[in-house]
């Protein structure tokens, strides 16, 4: 039987929850990635540090520990690898995308790096990630029905346009387009300027805007050292071709013909973390440029589950314009 196509989607930071506990261990299995698991265990036994192992295991999910921003980096990485074994059982996956954090995932995901060469990119990035002062904020811009509010959407603008107008020490950004909510990132004193003057808004169960925990200003101006100190420690990483399409940050296409290996890496230390990460722009791309029979949002969690919906609706993709047609049709796949 023919498998249905599916461009694969990557999750980012925040989607290894309390639910999630455990996942890496109930989802690895033998193989590259369990040795990649292996060599991280022993890299932070030798630091003196809690295994990723342990952590996964714990009979407890800490929000200190589980949150903790290498932490919660390593952990999403194991999880959706191993994940993805699953998935390409009953999936042809065609083209991969990540969201922030799951660019680096996605990169091993399509060959580009094997597993334990993606767990060096991203347990370095999440290190020199800790430096940074400031953080993030989300925010929507979508009703309950996850149709697009203008009216948000403006005052979203005017209040990031008014923070950067004050000055260097409110500076603010869009980190990541992310469906229909918006991530903002900057100083200290720039989130709490959004917190306070943002238009609180409720969806369902959820209140907006709210500050991301464990997160950092990441994707603008205020990573520049680490994208500089990743570039001379990372320079070596062995960045091949990909093995399938992979779409970037900015819905770029790196096909398996025609792909530059250095520009992917160049690409990877310098603009995804100090531009702005388009993942509405990946997921229009997966959709326009594929046409795959499911948008496959891989674990741990299910965080792209309403982002990916968020532009199926606005693209009016296979004619689905609402969100019950949307659920009905098994376009977004979540296994």
């Amino acid at each position: 039987m023919k498998k249905p196509t599916a461009v694969l989607l990557c999750p980012g930071r925040g989607s290894y929850t309390k639910d999630e506990l455990g996942f890496v261990r109930r989802t690895i299995r033998p193989g590259p990635i369990a040795d990649a698991l292996a060599a991280c265990d022993d890299w932070r036994r030798s630091q003196d540090r809690q295994t990723l192992s342990e952590i996964d295991g714990a009979e407890k999910y800490r929000p200190g520990l589980h949150l903790d921003g290498e932490n919660a980096a390593e952990l999403i990485y194991f999880g959706t690898l191993a994940h993805v074994e699953w998935l390409r059982e009953r999936y042809d996956i065609i083209a991969v995308a990540g969201n922030s954090l799951g660019w680096y995932t996605a990169l091993p995901a399509s060959g580009v790096l094997d597993a334990t060469n993606g767990w060096r990119l991203v347990a370095t990035m999440a290190s020199l990630q800790k430096q940074i002062v400031g953080g993030q904020v989300l925010m929507t811009t979508v009703d309950e029905h996850w149709q697009s509010n203008l009216t948000l959407k403006i005052a979203v603008d005017a209040t990031v346009c008014a923070l950067k107008d004050r000055g260097e020490s409110t500076y603010c950004d869009y980190s990541i387009l992310l469906g229909g909510h918006t991530v903002l990132a900057g100083t200290e004193a720039a989130i709490t300027e959004l917190l306070t003057h943002l238009p609180k808004v409720t969806i369902g169960e959820r209140s907006f805007p709210f500050r991301l925990a464990g997160h950092g200003p990441f994707h603008t101006k205020l990573c520049a050292r680490t994208s500089q100190q990743a570039a001379t420690m990372l320079a070596d990483l062995p960045v091949q071709m990909p093995q399938c399409h992979l779409i970037d940050g900015f819905g770029n296409v790196h096909s398996p013909w025609s792909a530059d290996p250095r520009e992917l890496l160049h690409y990877t230390l310098h603009a995804q973390v100090l531009e702005t990460f388009d993942f509405t722009a990946c997921v229009r791309t997966a959709m326009r440029e594929f046409q795959p029979d499911v948008l496959l949002c891989a674990g741990p969690g299910s965080s792209l589950r309403a982002p990916v919906g968020h532009v199926v609706l606005a693209e009016g993709w296979r004619g689905i314009n609402d969100k019950q047609a949307l659920f009905q049709s098994g376009r977004i796949a979540i296994d």
